[in-house]
């Protein structure tokens, strides 16, 4: 049995990523207004995760932060320019600076919170946006009232406060927007504070962040048609018969037709599905008992069901059984005394009757036969691909995904009558997840992917990017990543147009590139600066937010590149990490956009080919493609 391997999503993002990079260390040449460094860089409800560093007295800043007041006032202006002037307008936007709001009163943020929720009550369920900002609002709502509340019931201290609105804001809104490993750090330091120290404050959090900040960040919809699709394997296979049955010696051939499909079954702790084999035999045999020969005609069926579990990691299987329908007719007759007229008839006659009287014997051989030779090769196959399904997936997936830090740490399976469901969270200590994903209609007949963009963030990490990088460096990083994680040579630097390795990277140490998905954009930040090597000279590091649109239309993906004129620059999101906004940053960004999207909009092709298990060739066809809050959700058809 193939898996259908849902990668090229990776891909994309990577070849995108790499053009942004090579086209932004090109853009630096030949600039006389660069100014020098001032500054160095510095650093299903899922399973309770574990433990990461504790330590109070640990930094709790990040660099770059603003005040609580401006973060939120920039969340206000985010919101509620997703909402639109129809719903809450200023007076969302005043419950939302309640809401954070640390010295409000708790009975205020609690009223604060109704308010929203009615808001939230107003929206639109069908407008895509709508539907996400109501999703986004829900979840602050939900932390905060639950932060409030957990406060009020332990009649906390200022510094069980303090931690507590941290907590709240780093999570509802800074790695919500930003997905920043630093506030997730610093958000898991005060969870696990939490548990540690104030345990009836963390039983009222947990279920909340659980729900919201740790869930599975990454899910798979199987339809019973497409796993089907998937496992099936037709096969004839053709033999010679001879063996001794009720004293006569029985010789011939037979041909046996075989198809295998899947038939899904309802499971919530693992998902199941039957692999069932329908099977057909037909047999031409002559059978020898002195003094008659028989000829019998066999049109036999049979089929076999073996259940079949998947528990996110490992497939197992259960005693298959098979169910045989043997039908053998009696098409000819010869005795040895059929040249005899005296004899002949009274001979045929005799024979047929005892023919006749062990029929019922003959089939129930026949049926024996058949089970002892199709279920035992059957329950060999099946074992020995699954054995091998399961080495490669632990070997070859699981062993270089731990390798790297980027194992899925908890799994649910489940499967339903018609659909077959596995979901993972990667997670790594002192990292967050994902809430629930959108809702989406089951496919008919294919396959359904969410993932979340904290599944690409931690990919990211896992590269090792950091400090001074010249472009061929870092993209060389990305190639031998995807290669090994792929088994196979991954190119995506453009041999016409190698990097200049003249300008490099200063990454920053952290978080030095994330990816947001957005509604119906991915927002590539990257935190860097630039040296020139030839001239020692420094543009000081930056947040560049670049948005690429991202869109279905006409069975293929286009790629939409940022507005470039002068209108769409002045509104493109920069600023630096420490000291003043260089204005070279608007001119770098420009560049940069102008090299890396050469068209306004760019096509790539929506099909995909994977193998069957008979190596025959799947095309599948993208049929919906959605960018929406936090998730990317993909159904091939």
């Amino acid at each position: 049995m193939r898996r259908c391997r849902p990668f090229r999503k990776f891909r994309i993002f990577s070849l995108l990523t790499a053009s942004l990079l090579t086209a932004l260390s090109a853009t630096t040449q030949g600039d006389d207004e660069v100014q020098p460094a001032k500054h160095a860089l510095t650093v299903p409800t899922a399973a309770v995760p574990s433990a990461g560093a504790s330590s109070a007295e640990e930094e709790s800043t990040v660099q770059g932060d603003d005040p609580t007041k401006t973060r939120v006032t920039l969340e206000v202006k985010r919101i509620l320019g997703l909402l639109g002037d129809d719903h809450g307008g200023d007076a969302a936007g005043e419950q939302i600076h309640v809401l954070f709001d640390p010295e409000a009163e708790d009975t205020a943020r609690l009223e604060a919170a109704d308010e929203l929720e009615k808001t939230v009550g107003s929206l639109d369920m069908a407008d895509r946006v709508q539907r996400s900002t109501a999703a986004q609002l829900h979840r602050r709502i939900r932390l905060v009232r639950a932060a409030v509340q957990a406060l009020q019931a332990s009649s906390a201290d200022d510094d069980l406060r303090a931690l507590v609105n941290d907590l709240a804001l780093r999570a509802a809104v800074d790695f919500e927007n930003t997905g920043r490993g630093d506030h997730a750090a610093i958000v898991r330091r005060r969870y696990d504070q939490l548990r540690q120290q104030y345990p009836a404050v963390y039983a009222k959090l947990n279920p909340v962040l659980l729900d919201d900040y740790m869930n599975y960040n990454l899910h798979f919809v199987l339809s019973e048609p497409m796993l089907s699709r998937l496992v099936t394997d037709f096969r004839t296979d053709s033999g010679n018969v001879a063996d001794c049955i009720l004293g006569a010696w029985v010789t011939g051939c037979q041909v046996t037709d075989t198809m295998v499909r899947a038939d899904v079954k309802p499971s919530s702790g693992t998902a199941s599905f039957q692999l069932i084999v329908d099977g057909k035999t037909r047999s031409d045999t002559q059978g020898r008992k002195d003094p008659a020969t028989v000829y019998t005609h066999g049109d036999h069926s049979f089929t076999i069901t073996k259940p079949t579990y998947f528990d996110g990691e490992r497939i197992t299987t259960g005693t298959g059984c098979i169910d045989v329908n043997a039908r053998n007719q009696t098409v000819g007759l010869r005795t040895d005394y059929d040249r005899i007229p005296i004899l002949r008839g009274i001979v045929r006659k005799i024979a047929w009757k005892e023919v006749q009287k062990k029929h019922g014997e003959s089939q129930a051989i026949a049926a024996r036969k058949l089970a002892d030779q199709a279920l035992p090769a059957f329950e060999r196959e099946v074992g020995q691909k699954f054995d091998e399904a399961n080495r490669n997936f632990q070997t070859n997936l699981l062993q270089k995904l731990r390798d790297k830090d980027l194992a899925p740490e908890t799994y649910s399976a489940r499967s339903s009558e018609t659909h077959y469901a596995v979901s993972s969270r990667t997670m790594p200590a002192a990292h967050l997840a994902a809430p629930n994903p959108p809702y989406l209609e089951p496919p008919r007949r294919g396959v359904a992917v969410q993932m979340h963009e904290s599944v690409l963030n931690t990919t990211i990490d896992s590269l090792g990017i950091g400090g001074e990088m010249a472009p061929t460096e870092l993209i060389t990083k990305i190639e031998k990543s995807l290669s090994e994680f792929l088994d196979r040579k991954v190119s995506l630097m453009d041999e016409s147009a190698p990097p200049d390795d003249k300008t490099l990277f200063v990454f920053a140490d952290s978080d030095p590139i994330r990816v947001r998905f957005d509604e119906g954009q991915v927002v590539f930040i990257l935190r860097t600066g630039f040296r020139q090597t030839e001239r020692n000279r420094v543009i000081p590091p930056h947040v560049f937010e670049i948005p690429v649109g991202i869109e279905l239309s006409d069975g293929h993906l286009h790629l939409i590149a940022p507005d470039t004129s002068t209108r769409g620059i002045l509104g493109l999101y920069y600023t630096a990490i420490e000291g003043r906004t260089n204005v070279q940053a608007r001119v770098i960004a420009k560049q940069l956009l102008e090299k890396t999207f050469k068209e306004p909009r760019t096509k790539i092709d929506g099909n995909l080919e994977i193998n069957s298990a008979d190596n025959r060739k799947l095309r599948l066809r993208v049929t919906k493609f959605e960018i929406t809050d936090g998730w990317v959700t993909s159904v091939l058809q």
